[in-house]
């Protein structure tokens, strides 16, 4: 089997890679932190290139000490991957230009990363929702907070802040150079400010040729938490995002905290699956809950 790789250094742990085998290539991201294999875009030649793609995933992962591979794939390849072992996680419906929605699948090398750390996270978030059938979420900045797009001048401000909330995270966001990477390859980075001082933000991951994003990396000062921020800023991505044409927007939220999956419940997001022990996040890994909406 001739298959090529070849490997991108990022900041902190993480590395892009490369690989081409006879059915198949794929850009991927591996992640010894997430001990997980991310595959960010992939071209299938034949049907059977799933198969072979995943097999060489699984050498790699397994030579690194990794036990997950994850990708979204259009429904073309849902039987493909399927057939290859991976199994149906989620879905986000009109991930692709608001039209097709993405499947989310995954592979586990080992019975402790498939087993769910949050046995009750589909209960709770169907308790959500009913709870939240006859609410609507206030989304009105409180006084004396000013919301602001981030700038690369806010990179150190933003990963002090991200270093404050979260003790550990799925990518090293309390770096300012990873953070004024990410502004340099399509994040968008909005902030709550009080007398000027940063007490929140959150992030848009915008994929400007599928008409999509992801709306991340919501930080808030603990002193400012209940106070509706996550709301607000969400709020304000999304208006920004609908008059740039965007048509997808989802986020990929901890099952663990229900004040996360409260606000993109009651913003009207709808809830499609849940990734399994997805990331690292504050020391151990986490259930993480896809909710999505189209604009």
């Amino acid at each position: 089997m001739a298959v090529s790789i070849r490997i991108l250094a990022l900041p902190g742990q993480d590395s892009w890679g490369n690989i081409t085998g006879r059915g198949f290539n794929c850009h991927i991201l591996v992640s010894p932190f997430n001990r997980r294999i991310t595959v960010y875009r992939f071209n299938l030649t034949r049907h059977d290139g799933a198969e072979e793609m995943v097999r060489v995933l699984m050498e790699k992962a397994r030579a690194q000490g990794l036990d997950k591979i994850w990708l979204k794939s259009v429904t073309r390849w849902e039987n493909a991957f399927l057939d290859s072992g991976m199994k149906l996680e989620a879905s986000i419906p009109g991930y692709y230009k608001g039209e097709e929605p993405a499947l989310i699948f995954a592979k586990y090398l080992s019975a402790r990363r498939q087993t769910p750390s949050n046995s009750r996270s589909i209960e709770l978030v169907e308790k959500l929702i009913f709870d939240l059938k006859t609410k609507t979420e206030k989304r009105i900045l409180p006084a004396g907070i000013t919301p602001k797009w981030a700038q690369r001048e806010h990179c150190a401000d933003l990963a002090r802040l991200f270093s404050r909330v979260f003790p550990t995270y799925p990518f090293p966001v309390g770096d300012p150079d990873y953070i004024k990477h990410t502004m340099d390859n399509g994040v968008c980075y909005i902030t709550a400010r009080h007398n000027g001082k940063l007490v929140a933000a959150s992030s848009a991951e915008i994929n400007r040729p599928q008409k999509n994003a992801e709306m991340t990396d919501f930080a808030t000062l603990p002193v400012w938490r209940g106070h509706g921020l996550a709301n607000c800023l969400l709020s304000q991505m999304e208006s920004r995002l609908k008059v740039e044409g965007y048509r997808c927007l989802y986020t990929i939220a901890r099952s663990s905290s229900i004040g996360m999956n409260k606000v993109f419940a009651g913003a009207g997001y709808g809830f499609n699956g849940v990734l399994i022990n997805n990331c690292n996040i504050s020391g151990d890994f986490e259930d993480m809950n896809v909710w999505s909406k189209i604009l």
